[in-house]
């Protein structure tokens, strides 16, 4: 029980204690993609403490290498009689498959209702929308300037009438750079897995900071990808032209509510993360999910 209560508050640290550090922290904004690296982190450290919380709570007085020790028995590495392999490896892993199932579940369900928003939403742009090969985006006609994506097994970008009308082609040039960096790097994922996980944890501070915070640093992560084609003042501008229109719920769009915070990243003088600094977020990143079994497990013993 000794460990349960150590993983208990290792869950409480991550999920209470670290968002409002990590959400103060100046460094993000300059590298965006470090900083949402560090947030799936940080959720699937809190997935991994809780699940073996629940290991150790029900399975009070077993030292978890006797839960590697049932993989071995149910794979059948061991020297155990079929009858027991049965037996023995389920009910060991079920505390943790029970748990870890839970936020996956609602990832699960945080796709598919996305995706059912998207090909309806796609029905309607077949039906009004026309193609423009050259810029390998669908025109609606709409007075109003907006641009967005929209990802999946058929990703588009849309451009409404009206944003043709009010940027310049190298501004429309940095609205289609940043909606393609949506698209290449499969955000919609990164949406869905932290809309999963405040939905599954709804009352965790750490669920609701990493649904906020992963959306702004990925319209962050477009903007930099935008800027190796453009200049910071023709994004800026581009940003502000479309900064105006809606979008659909499940789209990903150039303008939105982060627009000011973004504005003022672009027009500052771009001061990017050491990459010491940046390499020990990483490597923070990458260790926090082992930390849980060190810290209260550690190896087998000899």
């Amino acid at each position: 029980m000794i460990a349960a209560a150590v993983l208990t508050g290792y869950c409480a640290v991550v999920g209470w204690v670290a968002p409002p550090a990590l959400s103060r922290a100046r460094w993000t904004h300059r590298s965006p993609r470090a900083a949402l690296a560090l947030w799936r982190a940080l959720m699937l450290t809190f997935v991994v403490s809780l699940a073996m919380a629940v290991y150790h709570a029900t399975r009070s007085g077993q030292h978890l290498h006797g839960l590697l020790g049932a993989i071995d028995i149910w794979l059948g590495r061991e020297d155990t009689p079929p009858a027991e392999r049965g037996a023995e490896g389920p009910g060991l892993l079920l505390p943790i498959g029970v748990t870890a199932a839970w936020p996956l579940g609602w990832f699960g369900a945080a796709l598919l209702r996305s995706r059912r928003h998207r090909r309806r939403h796609l029905s309607l742009l077949d039906l009004a929308a026309r193609p423009e090969p050259g810029l390998r985006a669908v025109i609606l006609e709409h007075e109003t300037p907006a641009a967005y994506c929209l990802p999946g097994r058929h990703p588009r970008v849309v451009l409404t009438t009206g944003t043709l009308d009010a940027l310049t082609p190298e501004q429309l040039h940095a609205v289609l750079e940043h909606e393609r960096a949506h698209l290449r790097g499969r955000h919609h994922l990164s949406l869905a897995l932290a809309e999963g996980f405040a939905r599954a944890f709804p009352g965790v501070p750490l669920a609701r900071a990493a649904r906020a915070h992963t959306a702004d640093l990925l319209e962050m992560v477009a903007d930099d990808h935008a800027l190796r084609s453009c200049t910071p003042k023709e994004l800026a501008a581009a940003i502000c032209g479309v900064a105006a229109g809606g979008v659909p719920q499940t789209a990903l769009a150039a303008g939105g509510p982060t627009v000011l915070l973004r504005l003022k990243r672009l027009l500052r003088p771009r001061i990017g993360l050491h990459p010491v600094a940046r390499g020990a977020v990483l490597l923070l990143a990458l260790t926090a999910p082992l930390l849980p079994y060190f810290v209260t497990c550690g190896p087998t013993p000899g």
